[in-house]
């Protein structure tokens, strides 16, 4: 796959992937609770709460037949160069975004260190077939996504526990929680 740096929207067999982001008319508790999680669109896409988002891949290495990416978002004012992270849960997100994470480093400067790429997230990216280097055939690519543990992405469900019953909800995931593996491909890649 592309060793360099590049962009485009990232799709799996569950549609294109973007981030929660529920306008406060919505439901003012989901948008403090959900905002930033990634999701895909088969499950989100028809709700106002779902965003579709681009990604910058930035190339690192190529070691054990995998290779190695930082990923930030590229899309929108709010989440524009947030880092594709997860959470001490597994729970994928888009992490240092927006002002708020601006007023959280002026109140507590250390996470401020967060924002180093050298201690940003690293992905790595494991080719389902072969490649034949062509950059128009890419697209066609399938691929795992797997975090530094090396468990793949999946998409699993959450249940949203402060409603009566509890809302369903999927969200993206790397760790050992049961869920669907995800097969990547790119679409509208541009190299830089």
């Amino acid at each position: 796959m592309i060793r360099s740096t590049f962009t485009a929207a990232l799709h799996c067999q569950y549609g294109q992937v973007g981030v929660v982001d529920t306008p406060l008319w919505a439901h003012p508790f989901f948008s403090a609770d959900q905002d930033g999680w990634l999701c895909t669109d088969y499950k989100r896409g028809d709700s106002v709460s779902f965003r579709p988002i681009e990604f910058t891949f930035t190339f690192i290495e190529a070691a054990n037949n995998r290779l190695h990416y930082k990923i930030n978002c590229t899309t929108g004012v709010k989440f524009l160069s947030g880092r594709l992270e997860q959470n001490s849960n597994g729970w994928l997100g888009l992490y240092g975004y927006a002002w708020g994470d601006d007023l959280a480093n002026c109140i507590f400067p250390p996470s401020l260190l967060a924002r180093l790429p050298a201690l940003q997230d690293t992905w790595k990216m494991e080719l389902l077939g072969p490649w034949d280097g062509d950059l128009e055939s890419a697209e066609n690519v399938e691929f795992y996504l797997r975090d530094e543990k090396g468990h793949r992405i999946a998409q699993v469900e959450s249940r949203y526990s402060r409603n009566r019953p509890p809302l369903r909800h999927w969200f993206l995931h790397a760790g050992n929680k049961a869920g669907d593996i995800l097969r990547f491909h790119l679409h509208g890649i541009k190299v830089e």
